[in-house]
C-alpha cells in the first residue's frame, strides 16, 4: 500500500521533528562557521582595466563615434582574452614575477616545478572578462595575499599590449590606470557561508525526516490500520511512565510504572484512565454478542506492552462492578505475578498437570472485584496443556463464576499458544506497540489468527510516543491530540469523586433521620 500525503501531513512530519530540525540546522551553520573560519585560506583580489581599440590611430575629435567600430572592438576583446590564457604568455609573466621574488615566497601561492612556475597555477590566478560587455577588457587576480594580486594584474597590464599587437596586428590596447591594493578579503564570506550552510542543514534534515517517513513500516496511524485490516481500533494508550531507555523496556522496573494500581504519587495522567475505560467499553461492545465473555490478549513479538494493557485492563473493568479473572497464560515468560506481587509457585500450570485444583491455585480478591491466576511453574509444554481436554474444563468450571475472563497469551509470531484456545474464547485482541510493530507483522499475525480460527476482536495501539508539552499524538503523525492538564483533571476528579461521597453520606444521614422519626412516630 503506498503512502499518499497532503500539505498537511507534510507540515506536521515537519513540526514533530522541529528540534531535531533546527538542531541539524545550527550544526551545519555552526561547521560552516569554522571552516569558514579556520580551515579556508583568506583570498584577496585586485583589477586593471585594458580598453581594446580597433585602430592605432587616436580618434579626431570631430570624428562622430562609428558603431561598426565598436563591434570589432568587443569581438576583439574575446579574442584578446584567448590569446592573453595561452602559455607563452603565462611564461612570461613567471619569469617576471621569478626575478622579483624568491621560490620560497611563491612556493605559499603557486606551484612550482622545476624551477617555473606552473601554468595551471598561474591561470587559475586570473579572471578576464569584457566589462558589461563593451570594449573593456577587465582583467581580475586572486591570490593569497593581497600585494600579490594587485602585482599579478600590474604584470598582465604590462605585458598584454606587447603580446597582443604582435600576434594580432590589429588595434591597440591602452591601460586604463594601474592595479590598486584592496586589503579587505573577498573570499570567504563567512556569514554568507553561515547562513548557506544553515539553510542546507535544514532543507537536508527535512528530506531526510521525509525519507524515514516513507519508508517507515511501523505503525502509526489507526486510519491505516483500520484501512489495512479492516478491524476496529479498540483503543490507544500513549507512553507511560516518562522516558525509558531500549535497553529497560519490558523490563520489571519499566513494567510497574506503567501499571494503574501502582500509581501512588499520580504520575500516570488521568487521561489515560480514561483511555482504558474507553477500551474497557470497546471490549464490553465487542463481546456483547458472543457466547462467552472470555478473551484473549496477545501481541506480534514481546516488548508490545500486551501484559502491562491486558493487567491494567483487568482492574479498569473489575472497577466497573464486574467479577474479572486475569489467567496468565504466558507460561514461557510470565509477569503478571510480578506485577500484582503475587507468588508463583502455583498457577494455570499447577491446574492443569492435576497437581492441585483451581481454587488451591487462584488469588482472590487482588484488587476489588479482581482474581488472578499466575501462571505456575514453567512447564515443558505449555502449548499442549493450553489446548488440553483439562484448559476446557477449568473454563466451563469457572466460566460462571465471572462476569469477564481475560487471558494473557504469548506473542503469536513467536508462539502459537492463543490459537489452541480458539475454541473457549470469543476473540483475541492484539496490542500493537507505536512506531515498533510493523505493517507487515501485523499482516502475519492476521494471517495466523484466520488459520486458526481465531476471531479477532481488534488492536490496541500501545506506547503512543508523547508530543511537546503534555499532549501526544493518536492519529497519523500526531494529527489529533489532546492537550489536557493532568494532574489539574485528576485533582477536579478527586473532587469530584469526594463531593459525591459527601453528597451520598448527607443522604444516607437524612434518611436514617427520618427512619428514627418515623420508628418513634410509631412507638407513640
Amino acid at each position: 500500500m503506498k503512502k499518499s500525503y497532503s500539505i498537511k501531513d507534510l507540515f506536521i512530519i515537519v513540526l514533530s521533528r522541529l528540534p531535531y530540525i533546527v538542531i541539524s540546522a545550527v550544526i551545519c551553520a555552526v561547521a560552516m562557521f569554522g571552516v569558514s573560519k579556520f580551515m579556508i585560506d583568506p583570498k584577496y583580489q585586485s583589477n586593471v582595466s585594458l580598453y581594446v581599440k580597433n585602430s592605432n590611430k587616436a580618434p579626431d575629435s570631430n570624428q562622430s563615434v562609428n558603431v561598426n567600430d565598436l563591434n570589432v572592438s568587443k569581438s576583439l576583446v574575446s579574442t584578446y582574452i584567448v590569446i592573453l590564457n595561452n602559455d607563452i604568455v603565462m611564461d612570461e609573466i613567471s619569469d617576471i614575477l621569478l626575478s622579483r621574488h624568491s621560490e620560497a615566497e611563491l612556493a605559499n601561492d603557486f606551484k612550482i616545478v622545476d624551477g617555473r612556475i606552473t601554468n595551471r597555477s598561474l591561470k587559475a590566478c586570473y579572471n578576464m572578462v569584457a566589462a558589461n560587455q563593451t570594449e573593456v577588457l577587465k582583467i581580475t587576480a586572486t591570490t593569497k595575499r593581497a600585494e600579490l594580486s594587485q602585482e599579478l594584474c600590474n604584470v598582465m597590464a604590462e605585458v598584454a599590449p606587447e603580446f597582443l599587437i604582435r600576434v594580432v596586428g590589429a588595434g591597440s590596447v591602452e591601460k586604463i590606470g594601474d592595479a590598486k591594493l584592496y586589503p579587505n578579503k573577498v573570499s570567504p564570506n563567512v556569514t554568507k557561508n553561515t547562513i548557506l550552510g544553515g539553510i542546507a542543514g535544514f532543507v537536508l534534515s527535512i528530506l531526510i525526516v521525509f525519507m524515514i517517513d516513507f519508508f517507515d513500516n511501523t505503525v502509526k496511524s489507526t486510519e491505516e490500520i483500520q484501512d489495512r485490516f479492516n478491524k476496529p481500533i479498540l483503543g490507544e494508550i500513549p507512553h507511560i511512565g516518562g522516558k525509558t531507555k531500549k535497553k529497560e523496556i519490558g523490563k520489571s522496573s519499566d513494567r510497574k510504572k506503567k501499571l494503574l494500581f501502582n500509581d501512588k504519587n499520580n504520575e500516570i495522567p488521568f487521561s489515560v484512565v480514561e483511555n482504558y475505560k474507553s477500551i474497557r467499553t470497546n471490549v464490553t461492545f465487542s463481546l456483547s454478542t458472543a457466547e462467552n465473555k472470555i478473551f484473549a490478549v496477545t501481541s506480534s513479538l514481546p516488548s508490545e506492552g500486551k501484559s502491562v494493557t491486558i493487567a491494567n485492563l483487568a482492574v479498569t473493568m473489575a472497577e466497573a462492578d464486574k467479577k474479572v479473572l486475569l489467567i496468565d497464560a504466558d507460561m514461557r515468560k510470565p509477569v503478571q505475578h510480578k506485577n500484582f506481587s503475587l507468588k508463583n509457585k502455583k498457577g494455570l500450570s499447577t491446574v492443569l498437570s492435576r497437581e492441585a485444583v483451581f481454587e488451591d491455585c487462584v488469588n482472590r480478591g487482588v484488587k476489588k472485584n479482581l482474581d488472578v491466576l499466575t501462571a505456575g511453574v514453567i512447564p515443558p509444554n505449555p502449548s499442549e496443556l493450553l489446548a488440553s481436554k483439562k484448559m476446557r474444563e477449568m473454563i466451563d468450571k469457572i466460566k460462571n463464576e465471572y462476569d469477564y475472563i481475560l487471558i494473557d497469551t504469548p506473542p503469536i509470531l513467536q508462539m502459537t499458544d492463543v490459537i489452541g484456545l480458539a475454541d473457549i474464547i470469543a476473540g483475541v485482541t492484539v496490542v500493537l506497540s507505536y512506531g515498533n510493530t510493523t505493517y507487515q507483522e501485523v499482516q502475519e499475525v492476521q494471517k495466523k489468527l484466520e488459520l486458526g480460527n481465531c476471531n479477532l476482536m481488534g488492536f490496541i495501539l500501545n506506547n503512543i510516543t508523547r508530543g511537546a508539552g503534555n499532549s501526544y499524538s493518536y492519529s497519523k503523525y500526531g494529527r489529533y491530540k489532546y492537550g489536557y492538564k493532568y494532574k489539574q483533571y485528576d485533582m477536579n476528579y478527586r473532587t469530584e469523586q469526594s463531593e459525591e461521597k459527601e453528597e451520598e453520606k448527607s443522604e444516607s444521614n437524612s434518611s436514617s433521620k427520618k427512619n428514627k422519626e418515623s420508628e418513634s412516630k410509631k412507638k407513640n
